[in-house]
């Protein structure tokens, strides 16, 4: 983050979670479902889904909705082999002659507009070396990195990050194959792995970050696209100081980390061998250097 965005989470205490509209990555989190997939291509799709799942029958059937599972399970169980073959023909062309009215699908894009303004997501890098991310989230290493303790005792929001998938092909929201899947699991499965893919996948361009995230919604009295997050102090696990940050910048931090006493203090400079460098220091020689020693 930059120094001064650096000194304001330090003195309240708080993180920023935004919603994805206010991302640098316009294609993060898709802001329409299902978009250009027709409700006729989604049935087809859902056809083509069950005609593998009875050709190849899943061992153990209990993620898939009920009406699939009965189907499937009673292939396995009930049909005759050489029946088989010919039960599936009917259920393909059953589900060939569907019309869908495509209310649901409206539906359910109506739901995902709604809850786009009301998400909240934290967006954390795995290491503070990276110095891509140190030049563009960082102010061209004028700013600083603050690490995060992931502490079960205080019951730290950061124990449920995970990592973004990145990948050149589309989401499974995206594609009418995609949401055949989806809708053959279980509501409750079939609702988490939309939301999940949704909002832990990233074009292949995006790699690079390493990213990890932590995904909520915003409080019921909350307004605009972000939510301050009060935090322990006792989760600061170290404060980096940019190789590049002002004198004053560096100061204000240094006496800002005096809350934090489970952090450490560090220090980043540019190596000569194409790397950062990291030394750990105090606060008051940090202070007292510079007082001695202005750096230019």
């Amino acid at each position: 983050m930059t120094a001064s965005t650096a000194k304001i989470v330090l003195s309240t205490c708080t993180l920023r979670w935004s919603s994805p509209i206010l991302f640098n990555d316009p294609f993060d989190v898709p802001r329409e479902l299902t978009f250009g997939v027709m409700p006729k291509e989604i049935v087809e799709a859902v056809s083509r889904r069950l005609t593998v799942l009875m050709e190849s029958p899943p061992e153990d059937t209990s993620h898939l909705i009920p009406s699939i599972r009965f189907v499937i399970d009673t292939i396995k169980n009930s049909i005759p082999s050489e029946k088989k073959a010919e039960f599936i023909e009917i259920f393909k062309n059953a589900a060939a002659a569907h019309r869908p009215t495509g209310e649901s699908m409206d539906a359910l894009r109506d739901l995902w507009r709604s809850w786009i303004p009301e998400l909240r997501i934290l967006c954390l890098a795995d290491n503070p070396s990276h110095i891509a991310m140190w030049y563009h989230y960082a102010d061209q290493y004028k700013g600083a990195v603050l690490e995060l303790r992931c502490d079960e005792e205080l019951d730290s929001a950061w124990l449920t990050a995970e990592p973004v998938t990145y990948s050149k092909e589309k989401p499974e929201v995206y594609t009418a194959d995609g949401w055949a899947e989806i809708l053959s699991l279980q509501q409750e499965l079939g609702v988490r792995k939309m939301f999940h893919v949704a909002t832990y996948s990233k074009d292949i361009d995006w790699s690079y970050e390493n990213e990890w995230r932590i995904v909520t919604f915003k409080r019921p009295n909350d307004i605009g696209y972000y939510s301050d997050f009060k935090f322990n102090p006792l989760e600061i696990s170290a404060i980096y100081l940019g190789p590049l940050i002002s004198d004053s910048d560096r100061n204000s931090i240094i006496s800002l980390s005096s809350e934090y006493p489970n952090s450490r203090l560090v220090e980043v400079k540019i190596g000569m061998s194409r790397e950062l460098i990291f030394n750990e220091i105090l606060a008051i020689q940090g202070m007292q250097a510079d007082a001695a020693e202005p750096r230019g």
